[in-house]
């Protein structure tokens, strides 16, 4: 039986991932800061609301929603319309504030509900981190709530895409944490070093159960939003192999 797919409506990563992403499954966006994580995860909710008739929702546990708002705004999305047609639901929910433990994202799920909410988006993974954090190496607690509110999201028929920091942005020499098999799919952004200055690149780590792309995909950044050039080899790459046949 064919998977249902939908599209993540963030322009040219659906040419990457081979039609979109399975329906209810939940990916990790991750990456080093700078490359575009937040971005990319808005971009999921926005699009899906304005262009494939998903309601969704943002949850932001470190940044103002008025700072949000605006650099959506600044980067061509006009987040404030779909908050006022009932499409968008933007939550903040800072981490100084937060107290016990995965309830205090109690309502969510009558909200997603009462909503018809079909994408959640929550910046960043921190949050669970603060809430359960890995003690003397200890992340079973951790890594349970994650997998517990993974299945509720997917029991509510939810695609919930979270956003994650990672120190290492070298392709080559990225570790795997023991979070990332949690996940059904992961994808990768990082920045490679083009002379004086870098790039943006993105990857698909993995899908589980669906096919996708395996190569590193140049992105932009800019009025217009985030952009995956799907048709283009990043020119850090081709420098680099160039220099390795020479």
């Amino acid at each position: 039986m064919a998977i249902e797919r939908i599209k993540t409506g963030v322009p040219g990563l659906d040419h990457v991932l081979k039609g979109g992403l399975r329906r209810n499954s939940s990916v990790l966006i991750t990456g080093a800061p700078g490359t575009g994580k937040t971005l990319l995860a808005l971009e999921f909710v926005y699009f899906g609301a304005k262009d494939c008739n998903e309601n969704g929702i943002f949850i932001s546990t470190e940044e103002s929603l008025d700072v949000l708002e605006q650099s959506a705004s600044n980067l061509g999305m006009d987040i404030r319309s779909m908050i006022d047609k009932g499409k968008i639901i933007l939550a903040q929910k800072p981490l100084a504030t937060l107290k016990g433990g995965i309830a205090s994202l109690k309502g969510l799920l009558d909200t997603i509900k009462r909503n018809s909410i079909k994408r959640v988006a929550l910046d960043s993974l921190t949050f669970f981190e603060y809430l359960y954090p890995r003690l003397d190496g200890n992340s079973m607690e951790f890594r349970r709530q994650v997998l517990i509110f993974i299945q509720q999201m997917r029991g509510a028929g939810v695609t919930f895409m979270v956003v994650s920091e990672r120190p290492v942005s070298d392709f080559d020499r990225l570790t795997y944490d023991m979070m990332d098999f949690v996940f059904e799919g992961i994808i990768m952004l990082s920045r490679i070093r083009k002379g004086s200055y870098f790039e943006r690149v993105l990857t698909v780590a993995k899908l589980r159960g669906q096919d996708h792309s395996l190569d590193v995909y140049p992105i932009t950044i800019g009025p217009d939003g985030l952009k995956v050039l799907y048709d283009q080899t990043p020119f850090s790459l081709i420098e680099k192999e160039e220099a390795v046949f020479k």
